[in-house]
């Protein structure tokens, strides 16, 4: 069961400037990409691979174009995608690889199976090469960092923003035991508008987890009270 959920903020009135858009907060479970290296055994070659994939892509997409209209929400905070378990030490360009992929579909990209250019693409570009397609274009994006966990615990998701509005700025608050809070800044009509994407550890109420849970929460705030001191 994937998990959604649309919000319409208003920018204003106190930057002289009134705008209403959408974002949309959306987990879907599990978007790994296909190079062969997972940390869940689910997602090894064997049990997934080009044909899961596309599907996983397509669901998605409807989706989003069924929750936020045409050309689906301004912004979108997306958990778990995959942390790339093969990365580039590169940028990712993704402009430039919709302009190189421009004659062919996901699906074209994806019925050959392993071959090495599509293997290395982080999975955020082929759901933006999807969306594409959909006509829910054009968008930006921003991932989370990742870093080893210091508790040993695996950590294998990451959060990512896709927006609409230009991204300004981003960085990623590490806890011990957990994912890291993306905080992402975009500019919306000269306003900046600061998003906080986050995906806690589950069980709440449990001992052990609740801690974690907890952990999540005070890195949150110490953030939310640096940028109050900043600008009330």
């Amino acid at each position: 069961m994937r998990i959604w959920f649309i919000l319409l903020l208003a920018i204003g009135p106190f930057t002289g400037f009134s705008r209403t858009f959408t974002v949309m907060v959306y987990n879907v479970e599990n978007l790994f990409d296909i190079d062969g290296v997972s940390l869940f055994s689910e997602y090894e070659p064997d049990n997934y691979g080009p044909a899961k994939l596309a599907t996983k892509l397509r669901n998605i997409a409807e989706i989003v174009g069924e929750a936020g209209g045409k050309t689906g929400p301004e912004v979108i905070l997306f958990q778990e995608f995959e942390v790339d378990q093969t990365p580039d030490e590169r940028v990712f360009d993704y402009a430039a690889f919709l302009l190189r992929s421009a004659d062919r579909s996901v699906s074209d990209l994806l019925k050959n199976g392993l071959d090495a250019d599509v293997r290395d693409l982080p999975v955020e570009a082929l759901l933006l090469k999807q969306f594409e397609e959909s006509g829910l274009a054009p968008y930006r994006i921003a991932v989370g960092d990742f870093r080893p966990d210091p508790t040993g615990r695996t950590i294998a998701h990451t959060n990512v923003v896709f927006s609409r509005f230009p991204i300004i700025g981003s960085r990623t608050h590490h806890t011990d035991g957990a994912r890291g809070i993306l905080e992402v800044v975009v500019d919306v009509g000269g306003s900046p508008v600061t998003f906080f994407n986050n995906h806690w550890k589950s069980g709440a109420s449990d001992p052990e987890t609740e801690q974690i849970r907890v952990g999540n929460a005070a890195v949150l705030r110490r953030r939310l009270d640096e940028l109050l001191d900043q600008n009330p």
